[in-house]
């Protein structure tokens, strides 16, 4: 085996080991908060929503249209916000206490919406962002498309790193 390539193999794997881990943290179990039915007239549902240096979880909050929400947010290290504009939401979520948001209703119409932190919370605070999604929206489309550039990218630079270690004839 070429040493470039017996140098690259083992980084390659790597990445890929670190990618499906990254992948399995931000789209494994508990990623999503659903409502179990449609919503009831005159109840709330309370969503529970666990702050970290730098996201939530979950990752994906799910709601219909109309439904009540009170959510309930605590952090698991320092200070963070939880922040969904569209509803005006903000709380200050604080190291092991819970914070509940007012009962508000969701009368938005069907989309994605951002949830984010609204406590500067050290370097990866702008990415710290998860999801309110109401309704069943269309999907974006190209919503896979930085998972298939990621993926195009590796194989470059496999192949550049594959030829460069074969001799020329």
């Amino acid at each position: 085996m070429r040493p470039v390539l017996r140098a690259l193999l083992p980084t390659a794997a790597a990445v890929l080991l670190l990618a499906l881990g990254i992948v399995w943290l931000a789209e494994g179990p508990g990623a999503t908060a659903s409502p179990a039915d449609a919503p009831t007239p005159g109840t709330t549902r309370e969503v529970a929503i666990r702050a970290q240096a730098w996201g939530f979880r979950p990752r994906v909050v799910r709601v219909a249209p109309g439904e009540t929400l009170r959510l309930a947010g605590i952090s698991e290290d320092i200070q963070h916000g939880l922040a969904i504009n569209d509803l005006g939401v903000n709380l200050q979520l604080r190291a092991g206490q819970v914070a509940r948001s007012p009962a508000v209703t969701v009368n938005l119409p069907e989309g994605v919406y951002t949830i984010q932190c609204s406590v500067f919370c050290g370097l990866g605070h702008a990415s710290m962002k998860a999801k309110l999604v109401v309704g069943s929206p269309r999907a974006a489309p190209g919503s896979g498309a930085p998972w298939i550039a990621s993926l195009l990218g590796l194989a470059v630079v496999v192949g550049v790193a594959f030829r460069a270690g074969r001799p020329r004839g």
